[in-house]
C-alpha cells in the first residue's frame, strides 16, 4: 500500500486550504451560505500547527490509505475528508454512524490497520459535494467569465466548503464572492489570494489527494 503523509477531502490541494474549524462551522443550516473574502484560511484545531511536518508512522499512513479507498468508493455518500496525525487518523463524514461502517470496511480490506485509532468527526459536506461545487464554478467561468479570474477551487480539509483563489483585487471584492457563490450553489465558498496555475490554463483546479 502506498503511504502518504497527509490526506483530505481535497480532491484539490489537500490540507493547503483548511477552512476554519470543525466540520460545519462555516456552513449554513439552510438558505444562502455565509460568504467570506480575503481572509487567510486557518488550520483545523485537530491538526498540527501551520508549517509543521510531524513524522507519521507507517501504520497510520496505511490506515489513512485504507479509509480513503472506502471513502472514494462505497462510502462516497458520507465521506468528507481525512486528517492524518502522528498517532491516529481523523475521519470527517456527514453521517458518523455510517462512517463507523466505513472504518469497519477498511479494517476488513486491510486487517493490518485495525490497531490504528480512528477519530470520527461529523461534517456538513462530502468530498463529492465539494468537488461538484468546484466543477460548477469552473463551468460557470468558462461559460461567462467572472468579474475576476478564478485560479483554483479546492475542497476543505474538514468538510466545510471550498476555497477559491483569485487575484488580490478579486479576493477583496464581495460582489465577486457572491458571483462565485451563486455558481457553487449550496456549498459555502471562501475566497483567498493565489496565482494562476499556468498562463495557458488558469481555470484548471489544483491537483491534490482526497484521502
Amino acid at each position: 500500500m502506498n503511504r502518504r503523509t497527509a490526506a483530505a477531502a481535497l480532491p484539490l490541494a489537500l490540507g493547503a486550504f483548511a477552512l476554519l474549524t470543525a466540520c460545519g462551522s462555516t456552513a449554513s443550516t439552510g438558505g444562502t451560505p455565509t460568504l467570506a473574502a480575503a481572509v487567510p484560511a486557518t488550520a483545523s484545531p485537530s491538526g498540527p500547527a501551520p508549517g509543521s511536518t510531524p513524522a507519521v508512522p507507517g501504520p497510520v499512513e496505511d490506515a489513512a490509505q485504507a479509509l480513503g479507498e472506502q471513502g472514494r468508493g462505497e462510502f462516497g455518500d458520507v465521506y468528507g475528508s481525512l486528517y492524518v496525525h502522528h498517532d491516529h487518523v481523523t475521519l470527517y463524514a456527514t453521517d458518523p454512524a455510517r462512517a463507523r461502517g466505513l472504518v469497519e470496511a477498511a479494517h476488513r480490506a486491510h486487517p493490518d490497520t485495525v490497531g490504528v485509532n480512528v477519530e470520527i468527526v461529523a461534517c456538513r459536506y462530502t468530498a463529492k459535494a465539494e468537488a461538484r461545487a468546484s466543477e460548477q464554478i469552473f463551468a460557470a467561468q468558462r461559460q461567462q467569465p467572472f468579474s475576476y479570474p478564478v485560479y483554483s477551487s479546492g475542497s476543505s480539509s474538514d468538510g466545510t466548503g471550498v476555497l477559491v483563489t483569485t487575484s488580490e483585487e478579486g479576493a477583496a471584492s464581495q460582489a465577486f464572492a457572491q458571483e462565485v457563490q451563486r455558481a457553487a450553489g449550496s456549498v459555502p465558498v471562501r475566497m483567498g489570494v493565489g496565482s494562476p496555475i499556468s498562463d495557458a490554463a488558469p481555470l484548471v483546479a489544483a491537483a491534490g489527494t482526497s484521502g
